[in-house]
């Protein structure tokens, strides 16, 4: 693993220096998996106040099943990678992840050795059902997060139907082999064709078409 020291600036307006990892191989080291899924690799405690920070910094996660390797763009630089003007995907990843939650997202389909591709076209049918009709903002801040699989369905987390609560919605095993078996044909369609496309394979990218 490969780290690189970070000035960190806390709430309690404390600065510190931290070491944070720049690279890692999940071939070699697969606890590095486990801690990006439980939310603590990146993780650092300040030393005046004790809080736990979950800073976000460029990242590469090599010896990805299927894929290569995921980079994590921090979430603030969403906009700007959009846009192509990040300076430092060099080499460019078989995929990318927008913000730590994505990259949890990311290790976790390709852990369970599902096609991540397969995984955004289910959110997309999630969040354009008829329950959107009655999210606030027609459904434009809502968001949903693949959790896993459960009794052989897939699970989901909705974020934003309603304030403070966060939603579950399971799709069966049946649905996602559906999906599967023409992907490549669903590839040639819009709306999917949109945000299929590697090496940022996620529904963000329609959110920031319409920014």
């Amino acid at each position: 693993m490969t780290v690189v020291t970070h000035r960190i600036a806390c709430f309690c307006e404390t600065t510190f220096d931290a070491e944070i990892p720049s690279v890692a191989d999940l071939s070699h080291d697969p606890e590095v998996g486990e801690l990006i899924l439980d939310g603590s690799f990146m993780s650092v405690t300040c030393p005046a106040c004790g809080k736990r920070l979950s800073p976000e910094f460029p990242f590469r996660l090599t010896g990805v099943a299927a894929v290569g390797d995921i980079f994590l763009v921090p979430e603030a630089d969403r906009a700007a990678f959009a846009r192509g003007r990040v300076d430092y995907l060099n080499p460019m990843p078989g995929r990318v992840a927008v913000g730590y939650p994505e990259l949890a997202e990311k290790v976790l389909i390709f852990g369970l050795g599902l096609d991540d591709r397969v995984i955004e076209i289910m959110k997309y049918y999630l969040l354009t059902g008829p329950a959107m009709a009655e999210a606030p903002h027609g459904g434009r801040d809502v968001a949903a997060f693949y959790k896993g699989i459960e009794a052989d369905r897939h699970v989901f987390n909705i974020h934003g139907m309603k304030e403070g609560e966060v939603g579950v919605a399971r799709l069966a095993q049946e649905f996602y082999s559906r999906v599967a078996s023409d992907i490549d044909r669903r590839l040639q369609e819009e709306p999917f064709c949109d945000f299929c496309v590697a090496p940022w394979v996620s529904l963000k990218r329609m959110a920031g078409q319409q920014e």
